[in-house]
């Protein structure tokens, strides 16, 4: 991961759990680092009733995409682990906490569009597109994501102020 300095990348389990990142991941999402392990999901972050505040995840501009993703990632591993308590209680909570989750969960989906371009709000350098790769770990049931900015691109230059900048926090209020 930290051999990809240019790219933004993570890797996340079947729960959608982050289990690993990058600087330039951390800089242009969040520090995970300096959220509790239960807090690293993904779910949890992008789905109304769940995330804080009700903003959207990294001010990505697809969030509704991203949303039957995460519902149609999670049916896949529920199916897959129908006796993992963390699953069970993870896909409960969401159930419970979010309408457009318990809506997505309903319609049953499992196959998982592609999502080759993605436009992060980041709140500091702007709007910048992304193409997103993720390369499937089926053995470890974990996907590594890639985001890269083309050449030369207004967004590979915005995505060089994150790379720089990390996590630190630019506002007066600390």
């Amino acid at each position: 991961m930290h051999r990809l300095p240019r790219f933004a990348a993570l890797v996340t389990s079947a729960r959608l759990e982050v289990l690993a990142w990058n600087r330039l991941a951390a800089g242009l999402m969040e520090d995970f680092s300096a959220l509790p392990r239960r807090d690293r999901n993904l779910a949890r972050r992008a789905l109304p009733g769940s995330r804080p505040g009700g903003r959207r995840l990294y001010g990505v501009s697809d969030a509704d995409a991203f949303a039957r993703r995460v519902a149609r990632r999670l049916r896949t591993a529920a199916a897959r682990y129908p006796d993992d308590s963390e699953m069970t209680a993870l896909t409960g909570e969401l159930l419970t906490g979010s309408d457009e989750f318990a809506r997505l969960w309903a319609c049953h989906d499992v196959d998982v569009e592609p999502t080759p371009r993605q436009t992060f709000q980041h709140p500091l350098v702007g709007p910048g597109t992304v193409n997103r790769d993720a390369l499937d770990l089926t053995d470890r049931d974990q996907q590594v994501v890639i985001y890269t900015a083309g050449p030369g691109s207004p967004s590979e230059e915005a995505l060089r102020l994150p790379a720089v900048i990390g996590t630190q926090r630019m506002d007066a209020s600390r």
